[in-house]
């Protein structure tokens, strides 16, 4: 299977980022994010998310199949991998999702429209949850799933996404935003991967100045080195 070039992290390695080419593709997304994604409900979310998870599920999908061909080149036994692949989409649930939701935001359309708990009734107060507009993440490259679940949260808060891998962690994250992108081009439309070494400061810089919110994943210092470079 050879996959399309979709994302920055298709191009061949010996392709160079640069600064414009990341502001450009940041705000590619939020152009994106605004005609594709911004008025999309939860529930057609939750049940895109959760019909590409069918689809890892399968031995013959081929997104599937090529993870586990390439699970040495990322540093994994393939049984290990398979393992964690099973474990992850098999969480992804519309009952899951929905008592994710309530529990993280106290309703499960409050990413929808203004809605109110029991609570919040009786003091005649109600809520709406709005995401940011692009959303940075920062993967660890020995970590696949906690960057599996920053993609997938945050098509749920319908927010364009860009993730930032480490030059030798970008199947999983890779290959998930592909089986996005073919489930719905659209929706694929508003997420970029990419990698490079630590220290590309000038590429960073031009993230940072976009983002509207920005996880990470990795060890104490790389968490410092990107905490001081942003406000809080």
């Amino acid at each position: 299977m050879n996959l399309p070039n979709y994302f920055l992290a298709d191009l061949p390695p010996e392709a160079t980022l640069t600064a414009a080419m990341i502001t450009e593709a940041c705000q590619t997304l939020k152009r994106n994010r605004e005609q594709y994604l911004a008025g999309r409900s939860t529930q057609g979310l939750v049940e895109l998310l959760c019909g590409v998870a069918e689809n890892w599920l399968q031995p013959a999908y081929p997104f599937r199949k090529l993870a586990l061909e390439s699970a040495a080149t990322a540093g994994f036994a393939r049984a290990t991998l398979a393992i964690g692949i099973d474990a992850f989409f098999r969480q992804l649930t519309p009952e899951d999702f929905s008592a994710l939701l309530t529990q993280e935001l106290g309703h499960a359309k409050r990413l929808d429209t203004l809605v109110a708990t029991s609570a919040e009734e009786r003091s005649s107060r109600s809520a709406i949850a709005n995401g940011p507009e692009l959303l940075v993440h920062f993967a660890a490259g020995n970590l696949p799933v906690p960057a599996l679940m920053s993609l997938v949260l945050g098509v749920l808060t319908r927010s364009a996404q860009f993730m930032k891998c480490a030059s030798d962690g970008t199947l999983m994250p890779r290959l998930f935003a592909h089986s996005l992108y073919e489930a719905e081009p659209k929706l694929g439309a508003c997420l970029e991967i990419a990698a490079w070494s630590g220290g590309h400061a000038e590429a960073e810089k031009a993230l940072f100045n976009e983002a509207d919110c920005a996880t990470a994943t990795g060890s104490d210092e790389t968490l410092a080195a990107i905490r001081q470079r942003l406000p809080a």
